[in-house]
C-alpha cells in the first residue's frame, strides 16, 4: 500500500495545466507578482549583499538564470539565483503567508521554480504548474507539521524547501518515483530556527535562500539518480518524529487533492510587520477609524491573541532594530495609532527613536485568549481593547484579515503594493515596472520566463 508521501509524489508529478482550476491559475500569477514586488523591496538589505558577493565568489557568474536585481550585473545558475532572489523576497516582512501551515510559499517557491524555468527555457503555462504544485506539497508539509513544529522551526524553510524541491522535480519532468527521492533528499536537509529573532542577524534570509539552493539540489541530484528516503515524512526516523514535539497530522499530506488548493489559502499581507501582528493591526485600526480617536487620545491597549503569537514576537525584545521591531506588538501597533497604518515607510531609524511610540510601546499589553488560541493556524483572528485617557473603553474582535482568502487583495491593490516596493526598492523606471506587471497578468502565455527583472 502506497504511503500518504508516496501519493503527495504521484499527484505532483503528474499534474498538469489543465487540471487546475482558473482561480487557482489566476491566484498564482497575483501571488507572483506580490512576490516579486518583495523581492525587489529587499534588495539592498546587507544580508542579500553579502549572500550575492558569495555567489560571484562561488558560482558561475554567467548562466541562463536571472537575478531580480538587474543592477547586481550577472547572471548565473538556478540554484545561487534562487538563493539570493529569495532571501532578498523575505527582507520587507510582506511577502505572503499560507494560513493553515504558518508558512510563507512564495518566498521560497517562485524564486526557485522562476530560476529553474530560465536555466530549462521553460513557459508560462509550466512555470505555473509548477508553483502549484510546490505551493501544494510545501504548504502540506507545513499543515503535517503543525503548531508545536513551528513553535521552535521556522516552517518556511523546513516545509519550504520540500515545497521547493517539488516544484523543481515538475519542471524537470521526472517521474513520481524521482519526486519522491526529491521529496525525500529535501527533508533530510529541513532546517531553520527562530534564534535570528533574539540578536537580530539574519539567518531569515539564509532560511529562505538555502531551501531554495537545497530543494534544487534535491531534484536535479534525483534526476541524475540520486535517492533519497522514501517516507521522509511518517518514517520512523523521519520529520514527523525528529521534528515534532506533539502529534503532526499525517491526513494534512494527501487529504483532498486536487480539490483543496494551497494557492487559494495564501493570504497577502497589507501591513509591512510579522503577520502576527496583523489581526490586532486590523482591530486597532477599525477602532480609530470608527469612533475617530487619535494617537494621543490612547492610554493603553490590551491585545488579545493566540500562543504562537507570544512564541514569535517574544523573541525580539524592545525592537531595537527595524527589522526587530517589526516584530514587536507593542511597537507595531503604536506605529498604527500614530500614522493610521502600518506600512513599508513608517519603520524607520527615526520611528525607532520617536519617545512618543517607545512611550506607546510600554502601554500594550498581550494576553492569550483561549478561543483565538483554538481556531488558529485556521483562522488568524484577534481582539483589541482600547482604554483612552478620558476613561472610554472600546473593544473589536476581527476574524479576517485584509489579504485573506475571504478578503484577498484587488488587483489594484496588487499594483499598488508593488509600485511602492519597487520605490522603496529604489526602482526608478517607472514604465519598466509596468512592463513587469503586465508580463505576470499575462503569465500562462509568456513563451519565456527571461527578463523578469528590474
Amino acid at each position: 500500500m502506497a504511503t500518504r508521501t508516496e501519493r503527495l509524489a504521484t499527484w505532483a508529478s503528474g499534474l498538469q495545466y489543465d487540471d487546475i482550476p482558473e482561480d487557482v491559475i489566476q491566484r498564482t500569477k497575483d501571488l507572483f507578482l506580490d512576490w516579486f514586488g518583495c523581492t525587489i523591496a529587499g534588495r539592498h538589505h546587507p544580508a542579500v549583499k553579502a549572500i550575492a558577493i558569495f555567489v560571484q565568489q562561488m558560482g558561475p557568474t554567467s548562466g541562463k538564470s536571472e537575478l531580480v536585481d538587474h543592477e547586481l550585473g550577472f547572471s548565473t545558475s538556478p540554484a545561487f539565483a534562487a538563493l539570493v532572489n529569495a532571501a532578498s523576497s523575505h527582507v520587507v516582512e510582506q511577502d505572503d503567508l499560507h494560513n493553515r501551515s504558518i508558512m510563507h510559499p512564495a518566498t521560497v517557491i517562485f524564486p526557485a521554480a522562476l530560476a529553474v524555468a530560465q536555466d530549462l527555457g521553460a513557459n508560462g503555462r509550466d512555470f505555473i504548474t509548477a508553483c502549484v504544485v510546490g505551493y501544494e506539497v510545501g504548504c502540506r508539509v507545513g499543515e503535517f507539521l503543525g503548531k508545536s513544529h513551528y513553535a521552535r522551526f521556522h516552517s518556511t524553510a523546513t516545509g519550504g524547501v520540500i515545497g521547493v524541491a517539488a516544484a523543481t522535480a515538475r519542471l524537470l519532468g521526472l517521474d513520481s518515483a524521482a519526486m519522491l527521492s526529491s521529496i525525500g533528499t529535501a527533508g533530510t536537509q529541513a532546517a531553520g530556527l527562530w534564534q535570528f529573532l533574539v540578536d537580530a542577524t539574519h539567518s531569515k534570509q539564509v532560511h529562505t535562500g538555502k531551501a531554495c539552493f537545497d530543494g534544487i539540489f534535491a531534484a536535479y541530484a534525483a534526476k541524475s539518480g540520486l535517492l533519497g528516503p522514501k517516507d521522509i515524512l511518517e518514517g520512523p526516523k523521519g520529520m514527523g518524529v525528529a521534528l515534532v514535539p506533539d502529534t503532526p497530522i499525517p491526513s494534512a499530506i494527501d487529504t483532498d487533492l486536487g480539490l483543496d488548493w494551497a494557492v487559494l489559502g495564501s493570504s497577502f499581507k497589507w501591513h509591512a510587520s510579522c503577520r502576527h501582528t496583523h489581526p490586532s493591526v486590523d482591530a486597532l485600526l477599525q477602532i480609530i477609524s470608527t469612533y475617530g480617536i487619535k494617537f494621543e487620545d490612547i492610554d493603553s491597549v490590551v491585545t488579545r491573541t493566540y500562543q504562537a503569537a507570544f512564541d514569535v514576537l517574544g523573541l525580539s525584545g524592545r525592537g531595537e532594530t527595524i527589522h526587530q521591531s517589526k516584530f514587536n506588538m507593542g511597537f507595531v501597533l503604536a506605529v498604527t495609532a500614530q500614522k493610521g497604518q502600518a506600512l513599508i515607510t513608517d519603520f524607520t531609524e527615526e520611528a525607532l527613536q520617536d519617545v512618543s511610540l517607545r512611550e506607546f510601546q510600554d502601554r500594550v499589553k498581550m494576553e492569550l485568549d483561549e478561543e483565538i488560541n483554538a481556531a488558529f493556524p485556521q483562522k488568524w483572528q484577534g481582539k483589541v481593547i482600547v482604554t483612552c485617557k478620558s476613561g472610554e473603553r472600546y473593544e473589536q474582535f476581527v476574524e479576517y484579515l485584509k489579504g485573506d482568502p475571504q478578503s484577498p487583495l484587488t488587483r489594484t491593490e496588487i499594483e499598488t503594493k508593488v509600485k511602492a516596493l519597487a520605490q522603496y526598492g529604489q526602482v526608478k523606471d517607472t514604465d519598466r515596472i509596468q512592463q513587469i506587471i503586465a508580463r505576470a497578468w499575462d503569465l500562462e502565455n509568456q513563451d519565456s520566463l527571461r527578463e523578469f527583472w528590474l
